[in-house]
Parts: C-alpha cells; structure tokens; sequence
C-alpha cells in the first residue's frame, strides 16, 4: 500500500537522486510551487542532487532557459532530460528501422517554440500535408483547443498513411488553473485510428535510463537504483515509468490526480479506497503519496 506522507522530510535521508517532473511539481506552467523551491533548495543544502525529467517538448537547455525566467535558480539542480531531447536525438541518429524508413519533409504539429526539435538536422518543415513522408507532433498550437479541432488533420494523414512522432508522451497537463490537452492524447488516438507512431517520452523506462545515466556521469559516481526516488504529478508517465524503471516514486497531488485525490486527502481510509481505485485504472504504484512538497 502507497504511505501516505504529511511532508517531504525524511525523505532526503533515504535517497541519494532524486528525478523531479516538471509540469503539476516544480510549476504549473505559469509559475513554480514555493513549497517545490524550498525543497529543491534543502535538497540542495544538504548535498543531495536533483535531476529534473520532464515530458516537455523543448530540449534541455531551452527548458533550463525557460525555468530561469519563471524564477527557479539553476543552482538548484545539477541536470534536464526532456522528452524533446529523446526525440531530437532519435530523428538526428536514425537508431532504427522506423526512423531510417522516414522521409526528410515533415508535417509539424505544435507551435513554434518547439521547432528546435527538428530545425538544426536534415528535416524540412513543409505546411501542407499532401507533400510531407511524416508528422511531427509536439504539442497543441494553443491550450484552449479541444480534440475535434484536430480530427480533420489527424483523419487527413491517416489516409496517406503518414507514420507519426510524438515529442510529449503527456496526455493532459495543468496550465495555471486549467486541465489541458497534449501531444500524446493526439498521438494516442491517432495510433488507435490506425496509425504508425513513435512517442517519445514517460513512462519509457529508456527516459529514466538516460536521466540516471546524465546524473552518473556529471556526478561522477554510481548510483545504485534504490537511492534514486521519482516525484511526480502523473501515475499514468512519472510514476508507471518508474514502476517499470524499478525505482521508488513519491506522487504529489499539486498536479492532474489533485482534484480526485486532495478533497479526501484528511480522511485516511477513504483517502486510500480513491487512490487505490486510481492506481487500478493505471496499474501502477507509487511509494509514497503528499499533498504538495
């Protein structure tokens, strides 16, 4: 059963690395949580070291860049994976037979600030579909777009059998107030419409793979995975990936499962009957459980 914690402390005893998500943890894709800086901070202070895994569609540095103007000291993490950068690595190396079968004119769908993925290698970002061998996918272009928005494009390249890569495995996200759309729900229903697609992202255990992998290297040390603990918003990315990656997770609910799990957050068994509800519908578990960090 999940241990339901009233805070973080302690925690830091027990684990040498721990992996933050981003979106519902760090921030809200406005703003970040005081509580999550004043953790990072500890953790910082106390010599441990925090490594940020995210579904985010930007390449590490343009995520770093993008926390420093939301206020988050870069001196309170040591490393940034991001799904953008798996993706970015498998379109510039071609690593299989998937990728090696691509064309080099591509359909992008998300907006602008995630060109980066693609715009430096050998792609051609072309506007019309009936022109392009596949489609990239990083995200809505606006928040407020709803799913039939996108049935006629979606529909569109699955009668030219375009095959398809996904930068973001995330299905929704809280942005400011707001639960939101993202890349991986589009992708989803694409593959169920048929479709070929690759999804970049967690719960790949590959993301965690190369996050602990990133952090061996730039520490200089092993660690070994029962010092490592996951803390994320989502069951269905951050804590299933480190279910299948092997490591302990801590799952806050400043994120998507909040408004189903913190109304019954003081009543314990009733509390633990929603939750474990939850993590039946995912299959999967985490270690631990807080309201906010």
């Amino acid at each position: 059963m999940t241990t339901q914690l009233s805070n973080f402390n302690g925690l830091a005893d027990t684990y040498d690395l721990f992996l933050f998500d981003l979106w519902g943890v760090v921030h809200n894709g406005k703003e970040p949580f005081l509580n999550t800086l004043a953790c990072l901070k500890d953790l910082k202070d106390q010599g441990k070291s925090a490594f940020l895994l995210s579904n985010s569609p930007r390449l590490a540095q343009p995520t770093a860049d993008r926390l420093t103007q939301m206020g988050i000291p870069a001196d309170y993490y040591q490393g940034v994976h991001t799904s953008g950068t798996d993706c970015h690595k498998a379109l510039r190396d071609r690593p299989d037979e998937f990728y090696k079968s691509l064309g080099e004119k591509l359909f992008h769908i998300g907006p602008g600030t995630y060109t980066p993925i693609f715009d430096t290698l050998d792609y051609v970002s072309v506007p019309i579909l009936d022109q392009v061998d596949f489609v990239l996918i990083s995200g809505t272009v606006d928040w407020v777009e709803t799913l039939e928005e996108y049935d006629p494009l979606l529909n569109a390249a699955l009668a030219r059998n375009l095959p398809m890569v996904c930068a973001n495995a995330d299905k929704q996200a809280i942005h400011g107030n707001d639960r939101v759309l993202c890349a991986g729900l589009l992708a989803e229903m694409y593959a169920e419409g048929g479709g070929t697609v690759r999804i970049h992202g967690k719960p790949n255990p590959i993301m965690y793979e190369r996050a602990h992998d990133l952090a061996q290297q730039q520490l200089g040390k092993t660690i070994k995975k029962d010092k490592i603990l996951m803390i994320g918003d989502s069951l269905a990315t951050d804590i299933k990936g480190a279910n299948a990656y092997g490591i302990d997770s801590l799952m806050v609910l400043t994120g998507v499962h909040g408004a189903a799990l913190l109304p019954h957050w003081n009543q314990k068994d009733t509390f633990q009957s929603h939750l474990s509800a939850l993590t039946t519908t995912y299959q999967t578990t985490p270690t631990y459980v807080v309201a906010q960090l």
